[in-house]
């Protein structure tokens, strides 16, 4: 599980692997169960999540992104 921490206004995006072949079926990246998402600390005005995930799908952060 990876756990970050996230301040009003951050934001994260769940996205495939760039490795991953565009015509694998949806279904194949939930075949060990949904995304979770947890709330593990809210501390003033920041919410630490903790994220799981199939290993083919990864999460950014919206800071880190190029877009």
């Amino acid at each position: 599980m990876l756990i970050l921490t996230r301040k009003p206004g951050q934001s994260i995006k769940i996205q495939p692997a760039e490795e991953l072949p565009w015509m694998t079926p949806v279904g194949a990246l939930f075949a060990n169960g949904p995304i979770e998402v947890v709330v593990n600390q809210i501390k003033g005005r920041q919410v630490r999540l903790g994220i799981a995930a199939h290993p083919d799908l990864v999460v950014l952060r919206d800071e880190l992104c190029d877009e």
